[in-house]
């Protein structure tokens, strides 16, 4: 974060500890993260994933119902961002499973399947419950504005 580069998935949805927001419209599904203001599109439109995706940040995601949860499937990431805080890498093979369930009304659970089979033996999961914060704003969040720490840290 400290060079004002994005956090990638999963860090984005249970890492952050910033607010995001979910859009929902015909065929796409986007997400607003406060954090690095970025944004991310799930396609719900019956298209797969790409064969050969652009590695990207945040990746390529496709995703369709299964009752009343969200399954929504990646890849195509590069290989800049960490899975989590502690700074776990992956490559670009990364996929990211991820199912959205709404438990109630200011509960909704996350499930999260991490498969990078040239970084780990084997897929790990992880499940989190994000709480609803009703009626609330994402607040710009720009790095670069003001960033003054950078010259502070140990050079790497």
């Amino acid at each position: 974060m400290s060079h004002c580069l994005p956090l990638g998935i999963p860090s984005a949805d249970i890492f952050s500890f910033a607010p995001f927001k979910i859009i929902q419209a015909q065929g796409v599904i986007v997400i607003l993260y406060e954090v690095d203001n970025t944004r991310r599109q799930i396609y719900t439109d019956g298209r797969q994933l790409p064969a050969d995706p652009q590695p990207m940040w945040l990746g390529y995601s496709v995703g369709k119902w299964e009752g009343d949860t969200l399954v929504v499937d990646s890849a195509g990431f590069n290989d800049k961002s960490w899975l989590d805080a502690a700074g776990h890498p992956h490559s670009e093979a990364l996929r990211i499973q991820e199912r959205f369930h709404r438990r109630d009304f200011g509960h909704m659970e996350v499930q999260v399947t991490i498969d990078d089979p040239k970084m780990y033996l084997k897929p790990i999961t992880i499940k989190v419950t994000e709480l609803l914060i009703p009626d609330s704003d994402i607040l710009e969040n720009f790095c670069n504005e003001n960033e003054k720490d950078r010259v502070h840290l140990p050079s790497q």
